[in-house]
């Protein structure tokens, strides 16, 4: 039996892994870009773990989910409700650690959520030309290329923002960029 062939309840958890492990990484890289002194690393790679774990969770619910209808106007609220969740998960357990340690902290919560919700559109750029008879290789290189342009895309977006909003130790410039953000 393939991964696509398996019961939802066998790959919902294994997505969720997939994901932690994903956020894991994620937060390891963020962890290097923010330099070692910044965050500690357990702490932050936990946070983006469980974040990225949680986000997941949401994501692959539509999917999981028998017999609700999310093209019904019912499920808007939902729909809504599930999707902030999803873009602000990752960066609020991020903000818990990082609030420790960075007096303008809250902004890396709106400025990563959109940052996401920037990069997750390369998700949908491969669905046009992918259907049931397209050939594994393809489909997986077409996703995996997806998959890298938003890893591009959220990490310039949310580099940017650190560089404003974390100190540099020994950057004498490093107050007036903090500043550019209001507090």
């Amino acid at each position: 039996m393939t991964l696509v062939a398996a019961p939802a309840s066998a790959v919902y958890p294994l997505m969720i892994a997939a994901g932690a492990c994903e956020g894991i990484l994620l937060g390891f890289g963020q962890w290097i870009g923010f330099g070692s002194s910044v965050v500690p690393r357990a702490a932050w790679l936990t946070a983006t773990g469980t974040g990225a774990a949680l986000a997941w969770s949401i994501g692959m619910l539509p999917s999981t989910l028998g017999g609700v209808d999310f093209g019904s106007p019912a499920a808007l609220p939902l729909i809504i409700i599930g999707a902030v969740m999803l873009l602000v998960s990752i960066p609020t357990l991020q903000w818990l650690v990082l609030r420790r340690v960075v007096r303008q902290a809250f902004w890396w919560i709106p400025i990563n959520a959109g940052a996401w919700a920037v990069g997750i559109l390369w998700t949908l750029a491969p669905s046009p030309f992918i259907d049931e008879n397209t050939a594994f290789p393809t489909l997986l290189g077409s996703y995996l290329l997806a998959g890298m342009l938003m890893a591009v895309t959220v990490a310039s977006l949310t580099g940017f923002a650190a560089r404003r909003i974390v100190p540099v130790t020994g950057d004498p410039e490093a107050e007036t960029r903090e500043a550019g953000f209001p507090g």
